[in-house]
C-alpha cells in the first residue's frame, strides 16, 4: 500500500505545477501536471474507504475532465487572433515542381537506377508495369551522413515525374499540444492526394517516427502516419513517399516494412567522379590560374561531402574577390586559395559517424541473407 501522505504531497505538487503552467501559457505542460493530479488523486482514492473514497474519486475525475479541456484554451486563443485550422493546412499549400533533374546530381548512378525502377517508370510507364505484373507503390527510404545530397534526389524525383513536391521536416509535422501532430499528419496526406501527382518527402524522418515504446506522444505520431500510408498506398498510386535521414537506426522498424518505407537506399559520401563533378560545377565560369589542378583538390577531399565541397569552393573565392575588389582587376583563384581553406575546413562528418552507417548497413545485410537462408 503506497503512504497516503507521500500521495498527498504529490497530488498537492502536480496541482501546483499545472496551475502555475496554466497562467503562463503552457497549455502542453499544465495538461500533463493536472493529468498526472488526477490520476494521483484515483491512487489516494483507492486506499480511501467509505464516502471519503467516493469523494474523491469524484474529484479525480473533475481534474482529469480538467485537463482534457486545457487544449481549448489554446483555440480560444487562436479565434481572439483570427486563427482557425486552416492555418495548419497551408503548410502544406507551398509546394511546387523543382526545377532540378538527375542529370544535376552528381554520381550515384546505382541509386538513380534503384529509384528509376521503384519510383519514376511506374509513374511514366504504368502499362509496362502492369504488363509484368511489376509490384509498385510503397516508399523509399534515403539514409546517409548529412550532406550527402538526400533532398536534392528527392527533388530530383518530382521534377522527373512531374509532381507537385511536399518537402516537411519531422520537426515541421511534431507539435507539443496534445492530438496536433496526427492533425498535421492527415492534413498533409489529404492535401497531398488532391494533385495528380505528388511527392511526400520528409526530411529528418527518426524525429517523426522514432521507436516506439518510450514516449505516448511519439507512438500516437507514429501509428497516424503508418495508417496514413497503407491507407493512401492502394487508393493513389500517383501518390509517392521519400523519406531521408541521417540515423535511420533510430526509426521505429515497423515504419520500413513491406508496403511503407521497405527500400532503403544508402547515400554515401561522394566518390572521386561525383567530387570532380561538384568541384566543376561550383568553379564553373570562376577566373581561375592557367595552371589550376582540379584533380589535386579531388584528392584532397576524400571524406567532404558535396555540402561541404559547395562551402570549400565558395571560401576559396574570398580572398581572390577581395583583392579583385581592392585591386580593381580581376584576380584568378588558385589551388593555394584552396589549400588554406583545407587547412583551416576539415570534413563535416567524424570517421566515428561513418563506421556507425557501415555498421548498420552490415545489419541489413547480416539480416537480408538469414531471410534468403530460411526461404
Amino acid at each position: 500500500m503506497e503512504d497516503i501522505e507521500l500521495l498527498n504531497n504529490t497530488f498537492d505538487l502536480y496541482m501546483k505545477k499545472g496551475k502555475e503552467a496554466k497562467e503562463k501559457g503552457n497549455y502542453a505542460l499544465a495538461k500533463r501536471n493536472f493529468m498526472l493530479a488526477g490520476e494521483t488523486m484515483m491512487k489516494i482514492a483507492k486506499v480511501s474507504q467509505g464516502k471519503l473514497k467516493e469523494v474523491r474519486l469524484n474529484r479525480a475525475k473533475r481534474i482529469v475532465e480538467l485537463s482534457e479541456r486545457i487544449g481549448l484554451e489554446k483555440e480560444k486563443k487562436k479565434e481572439e487572433k483570427g486563427e482557425d485550422e486552416e492555418d495548419e493546412v497551408k503548410k502544406w499549400q507551398q509546394a511546387q515542381i523543382p526545377n532540378i533533374h538527375f542529370s544535376d546530381v552528381a554520381g550515384l548512378d546505382d541509386v538513380k537506377k534503384a529509384i528509376k525502377i521503384r519510383m519514376i517508370n511506374p509513374i511514366l510507364y504504368p502499362d509496362k508495369y502492369k504488363l509484368y505484373n511489376k509490384k509498385t507503390g510503397g516508399g523509399v527510404l534515403l539514409y546517409g551522413p548529412p550532406g550527402t545530397g538526400k533532398t536534392m534526389i528527392a527533388k530530383a524525383i518530382a521534377c522527373e515525374v512531374g509532381a507537385k513536391f511536399y518537402a516537411v521536416k519531422g520537426s515541421d509535422i511534431v507539435s507539443k499540444w496534445v492530438g496536433e501532430s496526427e492533425q498535421n499528419i492527415n492534413s498533409l496526406f489529404e492535401e497531398a492526394n488532391k494533385q495528380d501527382r505528388s511527392i511526400i518527402f520528409i526530411d529528418e524522418m527518426d524525429s517523426l517516427l522514432g521507436k516506439r515504446g518510450q514516449d505516448i506522444h511519439n507512438d500516437k505520431r507514429v501509428n497516424e502516419f503508418l495508417q496514413q500510408i497503407d491507407g493512401f498506398a492502394g487508393r493513389n498510386p500517383n501518390l509517392l513517399l521519400l523519406g531521408a535521414t541521417n540515423r535511420p537506426w533510430d526509426i521505429d522498424s515497423a515504419a520500413t516494412r513491406s508496403g511503407r518505407f521497405s527500400q532503403k537506399i544508402y547515400i554515401p559520401l561522394p566518390d572521386e567522379k561525383a567530387r570532380k563533378f561538384m568541384l566543376e560545377k561550383n568553379m564553373k565560369n570562376v577566373p581561375v590560374s592557367k595552371n589550376f589542378d582540379i584533380d589535386k583538390i579531388v584528392k584532397q577531399t576524400e571524406l567532404y561531402s558535396g555540402a561541404d565541397i559547395e562551402e570549400l569552393c565558395d571560401r576559396a573565392k574570398d580572398e581572390p574577390l577581395l583583392k579583385a575588389i581592392e585591386t580593381d582587376s580581376v584576380i584568378e583563384v588558385t589551388n593555394k586559395d584552396f589549400d588554406n581553406i583545407l587547412k583551416i575546413f576539415p570534413p563535416s562528418v567524424t570517421e566515428s559517424e561513418l563506421k556507425k552507417f557501415a555498421d548498420y548497413n552490415n545489419e541489413i545485410d547480416s539480416l537480408i541473407k538469414n531471410r534468403r537462408k530460411k526461404k
